[in-house]
């Protein structure tokens, strides 16, 4: 996007006008799966500006433990100038992480606009979610029979523009799964569903409707 490496403030510099957009930045595991995904809403709204944050050292593996998709996120704030209204989402699986999730929660919680988005036990569930309501044949507790589960739905391999024309679907089924009121889901569940009705809300009807017709040509 190019904008220049000003650190975090609330105060916008002086000669720059107020912008009228407002920025999701996202940082996940290290998983291609998530990343590709997240790049689909590139574009999608003149309100909306959604960056997928990479990391530098590592383009191709970056770390996927909760401390180094805080790390990103941290350095990246630190490289851009960010107003009170752009947020920061982390997103993280269970999995295997256990504690060092809640720490990097409680970070979040301390940070105005930085959110912890949990999958459990991964991401793909919520990628079921967009073909599923029912996840009851599935051996929810093991990250790798939902894995299977979606592979097997995909037997042609992952295509994010697949899943992203039916966004409203997913937002829908994990909702309604979705019965935990704190930050950390049950198994079988994610918390995805709160970052994308927070990027929805500055979405027009027309706007994710041309949007959708883009990704189906």
């Amino acid at each position: 996007m190019g904008r220049v490496k000003r650190g975090y403030t609330r105060v916008i510099p002086e000669g720059e006008l107020k912008r009228d957009y407002r920025l999701f930045a996202i940082a996940c595991e290290g998983s291609k799966r998530e990343k590709d995904y997240f790049k689909m809403f590139e574009g999608i709204s003149s309100r909306v500006i959604v960056e997928y944050i990479e990391d530098e050292e590592y383009p191709d593996d970056p770390p996927s433990a909760p401390n180094h998709v805080l790390r990103r996120a941290q350095d990246y704030v630190e490289s851009n100038y960010l107003n009170e209204e752009d947020s920061i989402w982390l997103v993280m699986d269970v999995d295997k992480w256990g504690p060092s999730l809640n720490e990097v929660n409680e970070y979040c919680r301390q940070h105005n606009n930085w959110h912890t988005v949990i999958s459990n036990p991964c991401f793909e569930i919520w990628l079921l979610y967009h073909t599923r309501a029912d996840l009851s044949d599935i051996d929810i507790s093991k990250a790798h029979q939902c894995k299977i589960a979606l592979n097997a739905e995909t037997p042609s391999g992952y295509n994010p523009e697949s899943y992203i024309i039916l966004l409203k679907d997913a937002l829908k089924n994990a909702q309604e799964a979705d019965t935990s009121t704190g930050w950390y889901p049950a198994p079988g569940n994610t918390k995805m569903h709160e970052l994308i009705n927070s990027l929805m809300q500055f979405v027009s009807v027309k706007e994710f409707d041309a949007f959708i017709e883009r990704k189906q040509r």
